[in-house]
């Protein structure tokens, strides 16, 4: 929960942002099921990834990992050890819900110890549909009890109402079987759908994976280019199937980036514009975008952020919280945050306790280095995602 000052001023002029780690827990789960040997590279060192490689040992799995690049040895379940494991697998959504529905694949029984928020997140679902393929699920406290092996069906229906990591979860267990999965109420996140499913087009036929950059992380430092100075982010590429990657219609409609064959470029361009977007399918960019859109004059609305409450904080609450410690103005009207932005700044530091949540956290990194300046607290929370996230500050 480690305190950080963070000094007002601007970021480097090039930026190499890390890899995405929805890309590889994706890519780790279907690497482990592939009989023969695969090799996966550019991997990202955010915990959600290292919790799911470690979980990977325990359950038997033989592999390798050497500078980011990880190779897998044997499949599941032939590799399971016998009496299972209890696995300790932290915050991360689809590090826990995608390493549940490949354990019930298997025969022994597991037990994996859930973060403090991410016991609490939406687990019903799950449950339901193990017990109902034959197998054994149970949620008490933070410990979720898992055994199978479920049975392999025709077709699966899996609500997403709340969440689709689910549904993507058993595609891809279940991803080299004959099951048709049918998502049902695909309100959100559907690009996220879309990225599962073609990852899994790409791994039936390879036996290699690189891992494309995160445009989630590229997401804050874009914004604070956009906002304040020029930066270059080698190697960074437009991507439908990352939700975040919707930034670039926000900012293009400013004349703030440019994307080039090695990479995109931004630049601040101050110009004045009232935005209304549809975000029920980028809900992690939304403490970014509340960030920039603080800062661009105008009324700005985002629609569909019911399911911001789901996340590793009722991150509805706290984006409208952190805001008001730099005195913007939003509020929530039913679905929609609305966010009054003003081209004006505080005038002295401002000390942030937030919580334990890395979108939250990075989101009052930029408040803080754009403004005045001050603490930050936990700034330990960006290890989920972007390890090195506080060596942009550095400069």
């Amino acid at each position: 929960m480690k305190s950080l000052n963070v000094k007002a001023g601007l970021l480097p002029s090039v930026i190499h942002i890390p890899p995405s780690k929805s890309y590889a827990n994706r890519a780790l789960i279907l690497a482990a099921l592939k009989p023969e040997k695969f090799v996966i590279h550019n991997l990202p060192e955010a915990s959600d990834v290292t919790f799911l490689v470690k979980a990977f040992k325990k359950i038997g799995l033989n592999l390798s990992l050497e500078n980011g690049i990880v190779t897998v040895l044997n499949s599941f379940p032939a590799c399971e050890i016998s009496n299972g494991a209890t696995i300790e697998i932290g915050e991360g959504g689809t590090t826990a819900r995608f390493l549940a529905s490949l354990l019930v694949r298997g025969s022994e029984p597991y037990v994996l110890v859930l973060g403090s928020r991410l016991k609490d997140r939406p687990w019903d679902e799950f449950i339901k549909l193990v017990q109902k393929l034959g197998g054994k699920a149970d949620l008490s406290g933070d410990k979720l009890s898992l055994q199978g092996p479920i049975q392999i069906p025709k077709t699966l229906e899996v609500d997403c109402s709340q969440t689709t990591q689910f549904a993507s979860g058993f595609k891809l267990a279940l991803a080299f079987c004959e099951t048709e999965i049918i998502p049902r109420n695909l309100l959100s996140s559907e690009s996220y759908w879309a990225m599962t499913n073609a990852q899994i087009d790409q791994f039936k036929s390879n036996t290699e994976f690189t891992v494309p950059m995160d445009w989630s992380s590229a997401s804050y430092p874009i914004a604070f280019g956009a906002l304040k100075q020029a930066i270059f982010f080698p190697q960074l590429m437009a991507d439908f199937f990352q939700a975040d990657s919707k930034f670039l219609s926000v900012l293009d409609q400013l004349g703030c980036i440019q994307e080039t064959p090695e990479g995109i470029h931004v630049k601040p361009t101050g110009i004045k514009k009232d935005f209304e977007l549809d975000v029920a399918d980028c809900l992690d960019l939304v403490p970014t975008l509340a960030f920039f859109l603080a800062h661009v004059d105008g009324s700005h609305v985002l629609r569909h952020v019911n399911n911001l409450v789901h996340k590793e904080s009722d991150r509805l609450h706290e984006v409208i919280k952190l805001l008001g410690h730099f005195g913007f103005k939003a509020t929530s009207e039913g679905p929609s945050l609305r966010i009054e932005g003003s081209s004006s700044h505080t005038s002295a530091p401002v000390d942030l306790e937030l919580p334990d949540d890395h979108r939250v956290v990075m989101a009052g990194a930029l408040f803080l280095r754009y403004h005045q300046g001050g603490s930050l607290t936990p700034a330990s929370a960006v290890q989920k995602s972007y390890p090195d996230f506080f060596k942009l500050f550095s400069v």
